[in-house]
């Protein structure tokens, strides 16, 4: 689930701001999209961007973060934006947030510096990503990326939100290989036959960086380049790049 920050002009904001409040707490999105019409500005924060963001401020700003109603809500007014933009502008905090700031970059930009002139309203997406057809995946992360987004996808997998777990995933891999279902089943069955070391692993959906070397080690002896050529090919000329995280997306998990 990815997120969007409208920019309001701040007298606009002003003269709504108890019912932007309120719809953030109560209301459907499009009844917030039509509340947020006047905007002179929006910004799509990917998956980790937006989680990385509220998680920062999550006791500065009023928030609205429900994941099983698919909400992230956040509302900055005016008499705050200066405050915001400098924890954004921290060097610091830009250089923690690079690996995943591509809409983040865009915000820091655009907002104004020292001056009260908006109010910045953060509303989820709305839901068409979750009607696309659900894929077996093998997703590779950086560790960079994985550092930041890992407690986020800690916390989706112990909520059950398979879903957007995968498109936390995707919004931030470096790469993924899908599979179809008969190759995916034939995967877990190699697996269960010749590396039985790594069915734990593949359950427990989310492996650390640390322990890559050994699941490339282990996925190349059942990664045949006649039932499997996709994993055989990533392993020959993508694998070495780097000590990935690794996302093992079930697709079934999603499907419910």
């Amino acid at each position: 689930m990815r997120c969007h920050a409208y920019q309001l002009p701040s007298e606009v904001y002003r003269e709504i701001e108890a019912q932007i409040l309120e719809a953030l707490a109560n209301a459907d999105r499009d009844q917030l999209g039509y509340l947020l019409a006047e905007h002179d500005l929006k910004i799509e924060l990917l998956s980790g961007e937006w989680r990385a963001l509220f998680a920062a401020t999550e006791d500065d700003y009023f928030q609205v973060v429900d994941p099983t109603e698919h909400r992230a809500r956040m509302a900055v007014s005016p008499e705050e934006i200066a405050g915001f933009v400098e924890m954004l502008r921290d060097v610091e905090r830009q250089i923690e947030w690079t690996p995943i700031s591509f809409g983040l970059a865009e915000l820091v930009d655009a907002l104004p510096v020292g001056m009260d002139l908006v109010g910045v309203v953060f509303v989820e997406e709305d839901d068409d990503w979750m009607w696309s057809e659900s894929t077996h995946e093998l997703v590779a992360i950086r560790p960079e990326v994985y550092t930041l987004i890992e407690p986020h996808m800690r916390k989706l997998i112990e909520a059950g939100e398979w879903a957007q777990l995968s498109r936390l995933a995707s919004d931030h891999c470096e790469g993924a290989i899908e599979f179809v279902d008969d190759k995916w089943f034939a995967l877990g069955q190699a697996i269960v036959t010749r590396t039985p070391e790594l069915v734990p692993i593949v359950e427990a959906s989310l492996s650390p960086p640390g322990l890559y070397q050994n699941i490339r080690e282990a996925l190349s002896l059942v990664a045949d380049p006649r039932s499997q050529p996709s994993l055989d090919a990533w392993l020959r000329v993508h694998s070495m790049d780097h000590n990935y995280a690794l996302f093992f997306r079930d697709a079934r998990k999603e499907r419910g």
